[in-house]
């Protein structure tokens, strides 16, 4: 098959079999950015359905619920419009809708894309370079970072804490350059993988995203109650 030389078109390819939607709702004032999708996110429609996610439910919700990934708790309470005051406030955006390691790809599309999965995992894993020399990696970098740039130009006039988790994703959010007088960014979050949450010298930032959910989800019960009255 002949490839294109435009990441546009091979992100658009491969957005057929293995994108996995961002999950925001209408009350979503809490939005984490994080970096792409992979197996597990391939495997339930949602960001942040494996190890780290079950690291963020646990720091959000406590320990009970350990072993429940933040993206399938997210996505379930979305489906069945359960309306629970802090899954309700968070939302889950990913800077590429597709996983950027070509690990989470079955083994023909490995092969088939391997040029292209491995520039896309130097883009990946630079998160020191702002800019790329080599042709395709600049590609790659300027189409996510121009998706970016149009997904968050969406929230601008609205009241959102966002949360950017990792080097990757706070790299991007600041290329896009999107800003607004209503947002609020909790900064230098790390990504929640490795248990990097536990560690004490982020205790403060994770403490300030906890934070920041419970006064949203409390802010929509208070509305809910003067909605009623």
């Amino acid at each position: 098959m002949m490839q294109s030389s435009c990441y546009s078109d091979i992100a658009a390819n491969l957005s057929v079999q293995f994108e996995v939607p961002d999950i925001i709702l209408p009350t979503s004032n809490c939005i984490f950015l994080l970096e792409s999708p992979h197996i597990q996110e391939l495997k339930y429609g949602a960001p942040v359905s494996g190890s780290s996610g079950a690291t963020m439910s646990k720091h959000i919700f406590g320990a009970e619920y350990a072993k429940m990934p933040l993206g399938i708790l997210v996505k379930k309470n979305a489906e069945i419009d359960a309306r629970r005051p802090r899954l309700s406030a968070i939302g889950l955006m990913n800077v590429s809708n597709i996983p950027l390691q070509a690990g989470a790809y079955p083994p023909i599309i490995r092969k088939e894309y391997a040029d292209w999965f491995a520039h896309m995992n130097a883009v990946r894993t630079n998160n020191q370079k702002l800019e790329f020399t080599d042709p395709q990696q600049a590609d790659i970098q300027m189409t996510m970072v121009a998706r970016l740039r149009s997904k968050l130009e969406r929230f601008r006039g609205k009241s959102i804490t966002w949360i950017p988790c990792g080097r990757f994703a706070q790299k991007f959010f600041s290329l896009a350059g999107v800003t607004d007088p209503s947002w609020t960014v909790i900064q230098d979050v790390p990504h929640p993988s490795y248990n990097s949450w536990d560690r004490e010298i982020y205790r403060p930032q994770i403490q300030r995203v906890t934070e920041a959910i419970s006064r949203a989800a409390l802010n929509m019960q208070n509305d809910a109650g003067s909605d009623r009255s």
